[in-house]
């Protein structure tokens, strides 16, 4: 097609307009060889159309008249032109350019670069004689309103959508899916740009929807070069608009493929093709818009999704060019939608550092404690299991209780840092094996071995045939046999009080002195209050320290800027040591005061805990024992019962 050869005018037959003089059905050699290309000579234009060459429509303008019609003309002559029209509105223009067109003028309905089908004037003529009577009317074009006003709630939609929207593969259908409704496309997909190791930058076919065809998409990659549309746009940032993609010109670097319309009985018309891009301008995807689909007599909106094209003839009269206004609507489209997923990628970068941040932390905590490795993630998956239960409950108590993903996210987290706090307590305290520490032990054993030794010598000094020194020793031997097993922490409640009363209570019996003439005492305070520990090897001084460590805990992870979902991770991970009866630290919290949540952490806490292996300080118990224990927990009022009850009848430890 030569540029200069395309220039002549269609009025518009409207009473309300100035109706020019047509030469019928003349056509000159000019608008002939543009013409048959598309319509056979025998029906050069369709019935009752009415031509008139450019240079009369000027001669009208040059009269003073107003004429209205529609005008189809190079740019060269909309440029020589649009002078003389000057504020006139009663026509609409259809630019015909071989280089690329950009105007803001409302007049120019539609801008091409190839030549236009009978049907597809068709829909160009109804346009251009609704714009018109728009304009010349004293009401407005309704279907424009309309139309306009369907877009501006769908780019509000968009905005809202894309703002919330933190699953990466429903912001894709989103995103998709409101393009479609902006343009009443029939299909389209989205491409997001990787880099792969070994093939380069590739496109990624991520998210693809037909109204037209009930078809499942399966992902997959291609090169990112010019040679496809996609490829293209990708590589040069550039709009491609195209009428019909089976009709384009020879030279172009990218080609259409078939495949997918010869494969499903398709046929891929029009096109936009628009890039997506991030904060910085660069291109990270692509949206793929196909076959705008449009009512020739009646405009509904919803286009996109009403229309269903099943045969030739469908594809034939419903389908038409995109829009220029469309180009730039997505493109203000893409680039929210390119920042929302930079964005998204961004947030699950940080949310996937945070989370190797938090079992790092967790990891650092437990390798103060080799014999207590992994507690802190069994806790998490255990309370983990306890929510998606209580998810699946149709009854009972938990019936109406119901954990989002981001709330088990927030409970997982709390659950792995509950013990984060250990970090601030003397190793030696939470590693206590023993009710004595081994120097306290050692010592105490040294000074009873020296009363031993001591009673030994006076025996033999006294030579006294009805001495006691034989009985003595004897309990004395007794006595160190009971404070070694003694020593032993125990998790089963005992009374050792009894026991070191019974001990005491020979103090002056086998009282005898040192070098220095004192008496060496069978037991001391600090020893005393160690060995009357009932359960466990902290006394209640240590216990508060260790106690304490759940508020460290708090200190630490309150301080962590938590986004609004996990705002309470502090909150649960203080509480998990809280019991129902009140009888818990470090606030002494009573029933509701408790958060659901803590209390699931401290039933998977205690049961931990307690199914554990062999520790330094208490063996392990038998599985039996520990469902005892829970047991006896939960209906003395300190556990949560429902809780503790579906722990055990669902097993969820395995």
């Amino acid at each position: 097609m030569n540029e200069k050869d395309v220039a002549f005018t269609c009025p518009v037959q409207l009473e309300s307009m100035v109706v020019l003089n047509p030469l019928e059905r003349q056509i000159t050699g000019s608008m002939e060889n543009f013409i048959s290309p598309v319509l056979s000579k025998e029906n050069v234009l369709p019935e009752g159309e009415n031509f008139l060459p450019l240079a009369d429509f000027e001669e009208q303008l040059g009269k003073g008249k107003r004429p209205s019609g529609f005008l189809i003309l190079t740019r060269k002559d909309w440029e020589r032109i649009r002078d003389n029209l000057k504020e006139h509105q009663g026509v609409a223009v259809l630019i015909y350019s071989l280089g690329k067109f950009e105007s803001d003028d409302e007049r120019i309905i539609a801008f091409r670069t190839n030549i236009v089908s009978p049907d597809e004037f068709r829909y160009l003529k109804n346009k251009a004689e609704k714009r018109v009577r728009g304009v010349l009317s004293t009401g407005p074009d309704m279907d424009l309103l309309i139309d306009t006003w369907s877009d501006q709630k769908a780019l509000i939609s968009i905005g809202k959508a894309l703002s919330r929207q933190r699953d990466m593969d429903k912001l894709l259908r989103t995103i998709l899916y409101l393009s479609k409704k902006i343009t009443g496309a029939d299909a389209g997909s989205i491409f997001l740009l990787k880099e792969s190791e070994d093939r380069g930058m590739e496109l990624e076919f991520t998210c693809a929807h037909t109204k037209s065809l009930d078809i499942s998409y399966e992902n997959f990659t291609m090169p990112c070069n010019t040679s496809s549309i996609a490829g293209y746009v990708a590589c040069t940032g550039e709009i491609l608009n195209i009428p019909d993609v089976y009709m384009l010109p020879g030279g172009l670097p990218y080609i259409f493929n078939r495949s997918y319309d010869e494969e499903h009985f398709y046929r891929t018309k029009s096109m936009l093709v628009v890039p997506m891009k991030g904060n910085d301008g660069s291109i990270i995807g692509v949206i793929q818009l196909l076959n705008c689909k449009v009512d020739m007599d009646v405009y509904k909106g919803n286009e996109a999704f009403s229309i269903v094209l099943r045969t030739l003839d469908d594809f034939k009269n419903l389908v038409v060019p995109f829009e220029p206004r469309y180009e730039e609507l997505m493109q203000a489209i893409a680039g929210f939608a390119g920042i929302a997923v930079e964005n998204n990628r961004m947030y699950l970068q940080i949310k996937h550092q945070f989370e190797e941040f938090v079992k790092a932390s967790v990891k650092a905590i437990e390798s103060r404690d080799p014999a207590t490795s992994g507690h802190s993630f069994r806790v998490a998956a255990y309370c983990l299991r306890i929510a998606e239960t209580i998810n699946k409950q149709k009854q009972g108590v938990f019936r109406d209780t119901l954990f989002s993903p981001i709330q088990l996210k927030e409970l997982e987290f709390a659950a792995l840092l509950h013990d984060f706090g250990k970090v601030y307590i003397d190793p030696g305290i939470f590693l206590k094996g023993k009710k004595l520490f081994p120097g306290d032990f050692r010592y105490l054993m040294l000074r009873l071995q020296f009363l031993h030794r001591s009673l030994e010598l006076n025996q033999k000094v006294s030579n006294n045939r009805e001495d006691e020194t034989p009985e003595k020793l004897a309990v004395l031997v007794e006595i160190i046999s009971t404070l070694t097993e003694l020593n032993e922490p125990t998790v089963i409640r005992e009374d050792p009080e009894g026991i070191i009363k019974e001990i005491l209570s020979k103090q002056e019996w086998l009282t005898c002195a040192d070098i220095e003439g004192l008496p060496i005492p069978l037991l001391i305070d600090n020893e005393i209050v160690n060995f009357s520990i009932r359960r466990g090897s902290l006394n209640p001084e240590e216990r508060k320290v260790i106690e304490s460590h759940v508020v460290h805990t708090w200190d630490f992870v309150s301080n962590i800027p938590w986004p609004e979902e996990y705002r309470r991770i502090p909150e649960f991970a203080l509480k998990h040591h809280e019991k129902l009866d009140g009888s818990g630290y470090p606030q002494g919290l009573k029933g509701e005061e408790i958060p659901l949540q803590a209390r699931m952490i401290c039933v998977a806490d205690i049961y931990d805990a307690l199914s554990a292996p062999d520790r330094p300080y208490k063996k392990a118990v038998p599985h039996s024992k520990v469902l005892s224990i829970l047991r006896e927990e939960g209906e003395s009022g300190k556990l949560d019962v429902d809780l503790v009850e579906l722990f055990i009848n669902r097993k969820l430890w395995e």
